[in-house]
């Protein structure tokens, strides 16, 4: 299983973001930067910054379609066809605690999560989040500076190290992480095994068919989910050659059964208008826990690997992300 997770690079940074005023987000920071970020990269970013980028001829050598607007191009595959629209190759972290008033004295901390050929484009991330300050953000436009960046150790889910900011900052290999390596790094003993794991959905999850009455989030859905999620990024972003399916753990994870869920639907607004162009658009998802009971021991790293990259859709702006615990 290692092996297909070897080319999946990860970089990790932390933004820590000085206000020169107040800063007004909306009661989730994640819809603020949804909105107001995406412009400013673009601008930093687009080859024809004016253009639609489904008609662009510079694709293939756009920073901001190879992030924002990639597409899956292989149309003799009909399982691809699926998911032609992969999902973004950043996951960006922005507090858990709902607060939407940042004064001159309160930093703001949001985390960046690089992935696979996104690693290389961290100095654009960097200079949108510059400019972005300076254009300011939130409901009053309030503007900001970057005060430090800092480098993450995946592995020990702390610093590695301050970043020089200059100019010529850019991306390094001493701050990358394989998924493979990580990977090893929460596999669990044979003496210690795993019977019962709490999954608890920190931020709001967003799936498919998710806020039906009958909906119910098994833990082979949950998994399905998962893989299905690291096969898009390695496919689009990793050079996998090809989109691996696990279907042997897949089909292992129907064993696992739900032994206490505890799920609440909660409802957030994204402050762009919507496509109608009539309003604000509504994202809901769920918060909450779920304890899984079996032996779930060789599920324990894929679990862990999902507090990096999340689960569900809308994953880039914070959207899914969970903590995982063993229970005795």
């Amino acid at each position: 299983m290692k092996e297909v997770l070897e080319n999946f690079r990860l970089e990790k940074y932390r933004f820590v973001l000085t206000p020169h005023e107040v800063l007004k987000l909306s009661s989730y920071p994640g819809s603020s930067l949804r909105r107001d970020f995406i412009p400013v990269f673009k601008q930093i970013t687009c080859i024809e910054p004016h253009g639609e980028c489904s008609n662009c001829t510079q694709q293939d050598d756009c920073v901001f379609y190879l992030t924002m607007e990639n597409k899956i191009r292989n149309f003799d595959n009909e399982y691809l066809k699926r998911f032609q629209t992969p999902p973004k190759p950043f996951i960006f972290e922005p507090p858990l605690a709902r607060k939407s008033f940042y004064t001159k004295n309160e930093d703001l901390i949001v985390d960046l999560l690089l992935i696979g050929k996104a690693v290389k484009y961290f100095p654009h991330f960097f200079a949108a989040f510059r400019r972005l300050g300076d254009q300011g953000m939130g409901r009053n436009r309030g503007k900001f500076f970057i005060h430090k960046v800092f480098r993450i150790d995946l592995l020990k889910n702390d610093v590695l190290e301050e970043l020089v900011l200059n100019p010529q900052l850019s991306s390094g290999e001493e701050g990358s992480f394989f998924l493979a390596d990580l990977y090893e790094h929460f596999r669990v003993k044979e003496e210690n095994q795993i019977s019962q794991v709490q999954v608890s959905f920190l931020t709001p999850l967003r799936m498919k068919r998710a806020g039906s009455e009958t909906w119910h989030l098994s833990f082979r859905i949950l998994m399905r989910n998962l893989l299905t999620r690291i096969s898009n990024l390695g496919y689009s972003y990793c050079d996998y050659p090809d989109f691996y399916h696990f279907s042997d753990l897949i089909y292992e994870a129907g064993a696992i059964k739900t032994l206490q869920e505890d799920l609440t639907w909660e409802d957030w607004r994204d402050p762009r208008r919507n496509k109608a162009g009539s309003g604000v658009s509504k994202f809901g998802g769920y918060r909450g826990n779920i304890v899984y009971q079996g032996n779930l021991t060789d599920f324990w790293p894929w679990l862990k690997l999902a507090e990096i990259l999340h689960l569900g859709k809308n994953c880039s702006f914070g959207l899914g992300r969970v903590a995982v615990e063993a229970k005795s």
